[in-house]
This record gives C-alpha cells, sequence and structure tokens, in this order.
C-alpha cells in the first residue's frame, strides 16, 4: 500500500513540475499581451498620438523589455519597459518618488516615459505627433524612436532601419484600426481572452488538488 501510495504521489508530482515551464511561459506571454495592450492605450488615448506613432514606439519597448516593467539589463544599470540607462533609470527612480508613483509598474513607467520625451526631446515629440497615421508613419515612428530616444547600440547602423520595419510589418496591421480603450473595456477584454491560459491554470490546480488528497489519505 505504501509504495502504490508513493508511486502514485510521485507521477502526480512530476507531471506538476513537467508542466511548470510551460505554465510559467504562459503567464509571461499573457502579461506581455496585457502590457502591450495597456501601453498602447496610454499612448494613443493618454497622450494622444496616432495609431502609427504608437506603433513606433511599441516596436520599441518589445525589443528592448518585451513589455516587462520589471526588465533588468546591462548589468543591472538599465531598468523598465525602455530600459533606462544610468542617470535616465535615476532620473526615472527619482521622478516616481516625487509623484507618488512605484517605479517598478507599468504605470509609473509610462508617466515618467511622457514627463522625459515631453521635457527631454522636444523633437522626437514632434516628430511623433506629426507622424502621418499610415504604415510608412509607423516606419518612421520606430526608426526615430530608436535613433533619438533609445539609442541603442548600432542605432546609427541598422538597428533604427530594423526596428522601424518592425512598427510597419509587425504592429501596424495589427493596430492601423484600433481604438483606445476605457480601464473597463480593457479589464473586460482581459476577462475573455486566453481560454487555453486558463485550461493550463485549471489543470494545475487539478494537480495540486491531486497531491493534496493523497496526503490527505495518507495520514488518515
Amino acid at each position: 500500500m505504501k509504495k502504490r501510495f508513493l508511486i502514485k504521489s510521485v507521477s502526480v508530482l512530476l507531471a506538476f513540475l513537467l508542466m511548470l515551464p510551460t505554465a510559467f511561459a504562459a503567464v509571461r506571454a499573457e502579461a506581455a499581451q496585457t502590457n502591450e495592450r495597456e501601453i498602447y492605450n496610454y499612448l494613443a488615448g493618454v497622450m494622444g498620438l496616432n495609431n502609427a506613432a504608437a506603433c513606433g514606439v511599441l516596436a520599441n519597448i518589445e525589443i528592448e523589455s518585451g513589455f516587462d516593467p520589471h526588465s533588468v539589463g546591462d548589468g543591472g544599470t538599465s531598468y523598465g519597459i525602455c530600459q533606462w540607462h544610468n542617470s535616465r533609470f535615476t532620473a526615472l527612480r527619482n521622478y516616481c518618488a516625487a509623484n507618488g508613483l512605484d517605479y517598478t509598474t507599468l504605470n509609473g513607467q509610462l508617466r515618467f516615459l511622457q514627463y522625459e520625451l515631453e521635457r527631454d526631446f522636444p523633437k522626437t515629440t514632434k516628430i511623433l505627433r506629426e507622424a502621418p497615421n499610415t504604415a510608412d508613419g509607423a516606419y518612421e515612428a520606430g526608426y526615430q524612436w530608436c535613433y533619438r530616444f533609445e539609442v541603442p547600440a548600432g542605432y546609427a547602423s541598422g538597428v533604427s532601419v530594423s526596428r522601424g520595419n518592425r512598427a510597419r510589418n509587425i504592429y501596424w496591421p495589427v493596430y492601423a484600426d484600433a481604438v483606445p480603450q476605457t480601464p473597463l473595456q480593457l479589464a473586460a477584454a482581459e476577462a475573455k481572452s486566453s481560454p487555453a491560459f486558463r485550461q493550463m491554470l485549471l489543470r494545475i490546480a487539478e494537480l495540486i488538488r491531486s497531491v493534496l488528497t493523497l496526503i490527505s489519505v495518507k495520514k488518515d
């Protein structure tokens, strides 16, 4: 009896452990999609950028951080969705502290993004606001955001072009006709999304219950 119990317990535990990498990947993908939509809503709904300009920013943020506000780079000297580096990272923390915001959150970083863009990058701001709301406008916004705002390694030798192409070819087809959502609409859309993801979480919950049931039976 004890041997059968141990075999069954180990089998359930192994099944649970094997599902963990897939589950964690699903959680990360779900979070990235949610953050992407929230960033678009802020860019278009709060900052008033057109969809082409928003696509240019989204293409860069995806490459910089995968839409993860907790992303850390360059040995801990770069942080957040835009990978603010050194003095700009310090400025992010200081701005959020002075305005009652948490610099580790998406909201805090989006507020700082708008502040920094409008204060320190007026030419980039002008380019974004004047970008034609077309596929070519998305390319130009992606290129200019990379070249002027992000300034990553290789920005002058192909990286900016690559990000412009990403804005035009990947994000413009998705957001060309998009309309910013209110927080309530966004929450409702998230509740209806990813049925496969929810099924995976339910399966993990079932496995956990199975393990707990086996432990309870053994104790009895």
